[in-house]
């Protein structure tokens, strides 16, 4: 589903200043004084040494060190970028700072991680990172992937909140949700073109938030991360058109204060008539039965359009 290599540098070396740069840029254009948290985002995996230089890392963090205001500081890496000498260096770099490393988590599932994703990793493979991080006094923030390829509606909203308890019982309370959409190049976009695939309804997003809260209270604070990436979507999230900004403006104020108040008295026909029809759908195949089919599909799709 990913389709950040559009967004890459296709493989030149970005250098230690190039990144500076940037850093500079964003200091300059912003005021980072009104600012507790910070991110700092490289589209990629900062502890890989191929895809960002230490030295890059030491430097912005140098500046970073010259607010007392920032509090905490959340990067992103892969598990398996991420060793432990890396981290640490970087933590003492912040002089005492909250560091917070995210990750593409998806799915607690090893099926959905590794064959509708193709993750590369299992939740073992987690909980020992988790540990590890735990044990250098690094808080870790899983990202869940909603509605991977191949599975129902429904399907990939159990899969969530499946995802979700599986982090709780790490004592983990925050997750972030990363709504599939639609890039160029992908596995997900071939299989969109042959009415395959459609991202996730709005209303089971609404869905999903409500019975978080039913389940687990204020033990799990899920976030809904905007569907506006680094590269350009052909689809996202959305219901009939009639009511999608309204539901999406309740989504940006329940990430302020994950109070789910904001979706009450919100309503359409089609939450009555299309999406409890798709949420309400069923695949009796298995998961690898829907790959092997859907797969060969769009493969005769594509040599017939030759």
């Amino acid at each position: 589903m990913c389709g950040f290599y559009c967004a890459t540098a296709r493989g030149r070396e970005i250098s230690a200043e190039e990144y500076i740069a940037q850093f500079e840029h964003v200091m300059d254009a912003v005021d980072l004084e009104d600012y507790p948290v910070i991110s700092i985002y490289n589209d990629g995996n900062i502890f890989n040494e191929r895809e960002m230089p230490v030295a890059a890392i030491e430097k912005i963090c140098s500046y970073i060190n010259g607010y007392e205001n920032i509090k905490k500081v959340v990067v992103e890496s892969r598990i398996d970028y991420s060793p432990d000498e890396h981290v640490a260096k970087m933590k003492k770099a912040l002089n005492g700072r909250q560091l917070e490393v995210a990750f593409g988590f998806e799915s607690a599932d090893t099926r959905v991680m590794n064959l509708c994703i193709n993750k590369g990793f299992s939740a073992n493979n987690f909980d020992h990172f988790h540990s590890r991080m735990q044990g250098m006094g690094v808080l870790t923030k899983p990202l869940l992937l909603v509605k991977p390829p191949f599975l129902t509606e429904a399907e990939a909203t159990n899969d969530i909140l499946r995802t979700i308890s599986y982090c709780v019982s790490r004592g983990i309370d925050y997750v972030d949700l990363e709504v599939t959409t639609v890039e160029k190049h992908t596995v997900v976009h071939e299989l969109w073109k042959n009415d395959l695939y459609r991202p996730p309804w709005l209303w089971s997003l609404i869905d999903l938030l409500q019975r978080c809260q039913e389940r687990f209270g204020d033990r799990a604070h899920v976030y809904v991360s905007p569907w506006t990436y680094s590269v350009e979507s052909l689809d996202w999230a959305r219901n009939c058109g009639r009511c999608d900004a309204g539901i999406i403006k309740a989504i940006e104020q329940y990430n302020r204060h994950f109070d789910l108040a904001v979706f009450e008295g919100l309503d359409c026909s089609c939450r009555h008539d299309e999406w409890e029809e798709a949420f309400a759908k069923e695949d009796p195949r298995s998961i690898q039965e829907r790959i092997a089919e859907q797969l060969s599909y769009v493969q005769n799709a594509r040599m017939s359009s030759v």
